[in-house]
């Protein structure tokens, strides 16, 4: 923080002259100096501009100035005291002007109004007689008044983000202008993080989206918005953490290149995409954090031409954030606000009322004995639950972990601004997002600092920012714990308390299946912490030296360092330890706190040569780079607190029952080399090289080096002569593009063999050590081969925009598990030799229906299209055991071990999305039991794993988006759904709440429909383990009867915003006024009906906003 603080104080002060009235005081010495050098002094002192033509002051020297406090206006008079010239502020423009005499006035006034393509005034155009320095900007109305000298004869009106106009003069004196919004230059090229890229001639798949493009996704978070902009970023179904704002998503662009079923070899994710923010690389956490109004623009880079410069870390995809630079000129003040409203959407969850469960447990005989004295006991039990119901009991369980309506708040401020030699941005973000689960929520504050100072040829960039990101966890524990509790039970006693024990099932005849029912809201009285956060500081500084015309060169330095906090306290009273008696109940009460550090520093060089030579055009970069980080982490888990007020780690009565302490240490480091080459014939021919060289410590040591490239080829179709006189045709390219690409998700030690320390053991006064895991010091890159063949067409001045890509991506070497024999002391070491095999299209289609400028109003509507396929072509020996061993797991029968789940099956020419099960013939009609058909076509009675057969694949045939874009005058409404559709999945909710319904606890309303009750019922479901078993041992494995096709549709946002254009915004100094609104996950429709959100639940969440710039 101090460190922080220094930074600030620097900014402020290097900032100082943000002053914006003549009255400035500035302070200045200087002796025989020359009139522009005292120009160039105050525009470094202020944030004024000087405007003047250079043989009117070159004369002008031996100037004497020593003032302090003195206002701008005083020391230009001194200053021009007998030189025969005067100033005029206009702005933040002075204008040095010669005096005129009625004898010597030979000028023209030129008057006039500069405006936009929607007829709005344009404030401050710079407007510049050609060929000199004299000018005047337009004011708020977007008027210019100017005294042209005769001899001129033209006008160049400037501004940023419009193009630049000329204007002959002739006999005019009135010239008014519409200038043209100039295409982003973000829009206009690829920006890959080490270098940009000319968009026309670049062969890679990549899609930018810029700024506006992100806000019209959504405002939730910047991964979210940027799924639904291009559905190849494809978000991974999360179906147990629902809307929980402490869980960052997890993304893939273009399938699993992994192997998914040993995520524990790998750090985090092996199929994430790399995010880069700014040129350096960073973790999708901190995307996920970071505050969407900060971007400027996101690139997604597909293919090996796109990525292959990102060499071993590129197989996934690359996704580059580029962030708001200062803007020159008077300094800018901008605000942004949010206020979000989460609703949970329980549309999906059928659960019964008191009734219907009491009635439901009555028809399985629950309350049904051959015993007489038995049987009086249970209609003593259930003449006490229908009590209850006729007392009005009906508990809602679900709606008590939950907040009605959760109210969250953004705030963004930003300041910049500057002249042509510095430049500075001050940027403050708080967020708060509590969840519809009560008392969690994620709280985010950023603070951010950037300068720009350019010194002739040389540019200076420092971006310092820190960020402090609480997570907090609600006290209300799972929610699937809510959907299970009885609603004919009590949960608060006569005095408005909660009970703790709500419920309890006892078999009336034994068999173990007795179970205690305790109330997960007794916990929120209790004094308890689940909280997660991190501090991270991160400076990010940069040099780019212009070395000549053509020749560029680049350098950039990141350092970043973060800690990591994580504590979870509950004392002795939580229900988690309701049942620890004897031995164990000393035992009650935990803390597991976890500890984290983090640095790591990423360098890079890179030089850029342009040259260009009639129709030959040259873009060439060659770089290095390197990067380390270091992670250290410890956790420790503590028992024993009887005083829940007694909640610091060091109350604890022991460590974790045969537990002590546990820590990781990490150290990875990575060096490369790369190089591009971009070659443009006639801006027709195209063609790109790229290659780099990477070496890492992740890899063994006869492996630490690897070579990775790619060819990309384009040919610009609407440049040639057959085509030019093709008017509709604005752009028609073809393109395709060869590659390989690595991954290097690994475990940063996988490569080596590890120790551990035997830390309970002592031999003479020595701790001994034996080997925790065998190496392979030949365990090397995974690297994949990607082909992609794509076409881009504009269509009648752009109205039709459309791309297509088909793409390969051949996954080698990929990370898997190899068996060894038991003699070794190892099960398995670490080796390449999975491949996977993912293959698709995209399409991406844009039509402009309404594009009249005259009347302000635009409207277009857009589809996007994705078929991605996955499959396994070679596996280890070792998947195989583990096939084995899943299927061990499922014959077990045990839900314990989720015998009654589809397991993941690694299967040579199969999917590794593949549903495995054995065919259902459905349920027999005179036993009620379930048939099936073997692999040999037998009708069988018996699940068997030797039946395996793929019941269907949980990747879609079609998924993407489509949607509406309207503009009209300040108004502006968007539109994007996402749809899905030829997948399948497997329907749990209909396996656990109703097939294998256990009924000592709440289940789906569906379980007495399509029951098998009596021969000669022809259903979807077996008929029920009745009885005092209440159906709780009952485990269905998987079967093809509950694969169904998974097609939705949801609307995923819509959004309206209004910009205000009224007179009394420029009396306050108002430059613009945004009013939005927006609604995300606004609704959804499926061929499923399953529950959503197990542990947390989804929600709907609407927001209104407001920007404003001053």
């Amino acid at each position: 923080m101090k460190l922080l603080a220094l930074f600030m104080l620097l900014g402020f002060c290097t900032c100082h002259a943000t002053i914006s009235a003549q009255e400035a005081r500035i302070d200045l010495k200087m002796s025989d100096a020359t009139l522009s050098q005292v120009f160039r002094n105050i525009e470094q002192l202020t944030e004024y501009m000087f405007i003047y033509k250079s043989e009117d002051v070159q004369s002008i020297q031996h100037i004497n100035v020593d003032v302090r406090q003195t206002m701008v206006r005083d020391v230009l008079e001194k200053c021009l005291e007998n030189t025969g010239l005067s100033f005029l502020f206009k702005e933040n423009v002075i204008i040095i002007q010669k005096k005129t005499t009625d004898q010597e006035k030979k000028e023209n006034r030129i008057t006039g109004k500069v405006t936009d393509e929607k007829k709005e005034p344009l404030p401050g155009v710079t407007v510049i007689i050609k060929g000199t320095k004299l000018g005047t900007v337009t004011d708020v109305d977007g008027k210019y008044t100017l005294a042209v000298p005769v001899g001129n004869n033209a006008l160049v009106f400037s501004m940023i983000g419009m193009k630049q106009k000329e204007e002959v003069i002739g006999k005019r004196t009135q010239i008014d202008v519409v200038m043209e919004e100039e295409i982003s230059e973000l829009e206009d090229v690829v920006v890959t993080g080490y270098y940009t890229q000319a968009k026309n001639s670049f062969t890679g798949a990549a899609r930018t989206i810029t700024a506006e493009e992100l806000q019209m996704g959504g405002n939730q978070n910047i991964l979210t918005a940027l799924q639904n902009v291009d559905p190849s970023f494809m978000k991974i179904d999360n179906n147990l953490a629902g809307s929980n704002p402490n869980v960052v998503p997890e993304f893939q662009i273009r399938g699993a290149g992994s192997i998914s079923g040993i995520e524990s070899e790998y750090e985090g994710n092996p199929n994430t995409p790399v995010f880069i923010v700014d040129g350096f690389e960073t973790t999708a956490e901190k995307v996920y954090d970071m505050d969407p109004y900060r971007v400027a623009s996101i690139t997604l880079l597909k293919d090996a031409a796109a990525t292959a410069i990102y060499g071993s870390r590129a197989s996934n995809g690359v996704v580059v954030i580029t962030t708001n630079a200062p803007a020159n000129g008077k300094m800018q003040v901008s605000y942004n606000v949010d206020a979000s409203f989460y609703i949970a959407d329980l549309s999906d969850y059928n659960v019964c009322n008191a009734v219907e469960k009491l009635e439901i447990e009555k028809l399985a005989g629950m309350y049904t004995s051959s015993s007489v004295t038995q049987q009086l006991t249970l209609n003593e039990w259930y003449s006490e639950k229908l009590a209850n119901i006729k007392r009005g009991y009906d508990t809602y369980w679900l709606d008590k972990p939950l907040d009605a309506v959760a109210v969250a708040n953004k705030h963004s401020l930003r300041l910049d601004g500057g002249n042509d030699n510095i430049r500075y941005g001050i940027e403050l973000g708080y967020s708060n997002t509590p969840g519809v689960m009560k008392e969690s929520g994620r709280r985010r504050l950023a603070l951010g600092m950037e300068l720009q100072y350019i010194y002739k040829n040389l540019t200076f960039r420092n971006n310092l920012t820190y960020s402090n990101v609480k997570a907090t966890n609600s006290p209300y524990g799972s929610f699937s714990v809510y959907t299970k509790r009885n609603p004919y039970v009590r949960y608060k006693d006569d005095d408005g308390n909660y009970i703790y024990k709500v419920d309890e099932y006892v078999p009336i005849g034994g068999g173990g299946l007795g179970k205690d029912y305790y109330n997960p809201l007794y916990n929120t009285t209790l004094n308890t912490t689940d909280e997660e956060k991190y501090n991270d500081v991160t400076n990010n500084f940069g040099v780019d030296w212009s070395i000549m015309d053509g020749l560029r060169l680049k350098g950039s330095f990141s350092f970043t360092h973060q800690n990591t906090y994580k504590d979870n306290f509950k004392p002795a009273k939580h229900t988690d330890f309701a049942d620890y008696e004897d031995d164990d109940f000393d035992r009650r009460g935990s803390y597991v706190g976890s500890r984290g550090e983090n640095y790591s520093y990423d360098a890079s060089l890179v030089m850029t040569y342009f040259y260009q030579l009639e129709k030959h055009v040259i873009n060439a970069n060659l770089g290095w780079n390197l990067q380390e980080s270091v992670t250290r982490e410890f956790t420790v888990k503590t028992e024993g607190f009887p005083n829940e007020n007694l909640d610091y780690i060091s109350f604890a009565t022991q460590y974790e029952k045969d537990g002590s302490p546990a820590g990781d240490e990490y150290t990875s480091r990575l060096v490369g080399f790369l190089g591009n080459l971009n070659y443009s014939y006639d801006e027709r021919y195209l063609l790109d090289l790229s290659f780099r060289e990477d070496a890492s410590s992740r890899f063994g040591s006869d492996k630490r080096w690897a070579p990775f490239w790619s060819v990309g080829l384009g040919w610009n179709l609407h440049n040639e002569e057959f085509l030019k006189n093709v008017t509709f045709i604005n752009r028609l390219k073809i393109r395709g593009s060869y590659g390989l690409t690595g991954s290097q998700n690994y475990n940063p030690y996988q490569a080596m063999t590890t120790y551990k320390y035997l830390t309970g053991e002592r031999y003479h006064h020595t701790v001994g050590a034996e080997v925790m895991a065998l190496g392979n010091e030949k365990l090397g890159w995974q690297r994949t081969l990607q082909q992609n063949y794509g076409v881009d067409i504009d269509l009648w001045d752009e109205r039709i925009n459309f791309t297509g890509n088909y793409y390969i991506k051949l996954s080698k070497d990929v990370l898997t598990s190899v068996t060894l024999p038991p003699s070794l002391g190892f099960s398995s070491y670490m080796d390449n030799l999975g491949e996977v095999k993912n293959y698709g299209y995209e399409l991406n289609l844009r039509v402009a229906l309404v594009k009249n400028l005259s009347k302000q109003l635009y409207w277009s509507v857009n589809a996007t299209a994705l078929h991605n396929k996955n499959k396994l072509l070679k596996i280890s020996n070792a998947l195989r055991a583990y096939n084995d061993d899943q299927d061990e797991d499922t014959m077990s029968g045990s839900k314990s071990k989720e015998s009654n789940r589809p397991k993941v099956r690694y299967v040579e020419g199969k999917s590794m999305n593949s549903i495995w099960v054995n065919q259902s013939l459905g349920v027999d009609p005179a036993t009620g039991n379930e048939l099936f058909q073997a692999v040999n076509g037998d009708i069988v009675t018996t699940w068997s794993t030797d039946n395996y057969v793929i019941g269907g694949c949980t990747d879609s045939d079609l998924e993407g988006t489509f949607g509406t874009n309207l503009a009209w005058k300040g108004f502006q409404l968007n539109v994007i759904f996402r749809y899905s559709y030829g997948g399948q999945i497997y329907n749990q909710t209909l396996v656990d709440k109703v097939q294998d319904a256990d009924l000592r606890e709440n289940v789906d309303r569906r379980v007495f429909e399509e029951r098998w009750q009596k021969p000669g019922d022809q259903v979807m479901f077996t008929k029920l383990i009745g009885g005092a078993t209440a159906n709780a041992t009952s485990v269905t494995k998987p079967t093809s009867r509950f694969i169904e096709d998974n097609n939705w549709l949801e609307l995923s946002t819509l959004n309206l915003s209004y910009e205000f254009k009224m007179p009394w915004m420029k009396k306050i100094g108002l430059k613009r006024l945004k009013a939005l609104f927006y609604m995300n996950d606004v609704f959804r429709v499926s061929t499923v009906k399953q529950e959503r959100g197990i542990d947390y639940p989804f929600a709907r969440n609407f927001s209104i906003g407001l920007q404003a710039r001053f």
